[in-house]
């Protein structure tokens, strides 16, 4: 049965089935799967992935694991995002210039954005509107005065929410 499937496919495409599913592993860099798929597309016979990989084994052409998963990974077949570790801000963080600083303060007049207290009532602290992490710069349109306790409490929410 298998047989007659191949020499139909060779007959539709003009070429030998073994050419074809050499040329699609090969140069085309496509799974057995996207080659049975292909050749679906093509001439509307099935041909299951697994005929396609006893077929390539019998021609002793065999990618090895980590050329297969390389490759499932660069087509995007496989992700493994989830598995990285989160960045920590202090890995990309610089540090904000006592200028700028200075410049911040004056800018939201010595008082917090969020509360309206002063550096009488309250440590004032310069913060990130998009954090570091997020791909937030040190550019005064991104950073804010605020007191500690805001600070924190804006903290606790977005840990919470995001």
């Amino acid at each position: 049965m298998r047989n007659n499937k191949m020499s139909t496919i060779s007959k539709l495409l003009s070429r030998g089935f073994d050419d074809i599913v050499k040329d699609l592993y090969i140069n085309h860099q496509m799974s057995s799967l996207e080659i049975s798929e292909k050749l679906f597309d093509l001439t509307k016979i099935h041909i299951t992935g697994r005929s396609i990989q006893r077929r390539l084994k019998i021609m002793n052409i065999i990618r090895s694991l980590s050329e297969a998963f390389n490759l499932a990974i660069n087509k995007g077949r496989k992700n493994y995002d989830h598995l990285k570790k989160p960045i920590k801000s202090s890995a990309i963080r610089k540090g904000i210039s006592l200028k700028i600083r200075y410049q911040i303060l004056q800018r939201d007049s010595f008082k917090c954005v969020l509360c309206g207290r002063t550096a009488a009532n309250d440590l004032l602290v310069i913060d990130h509107i998009k954090p570091v992490v997020k791909g937030g710069t040190n550019q005064p349109d991104n950073l804010r005065t605020l007191c500690r306790a805001c600070n924190h409490g804006k903290m606790l929410t977005e840990e919470h929410y995001d």
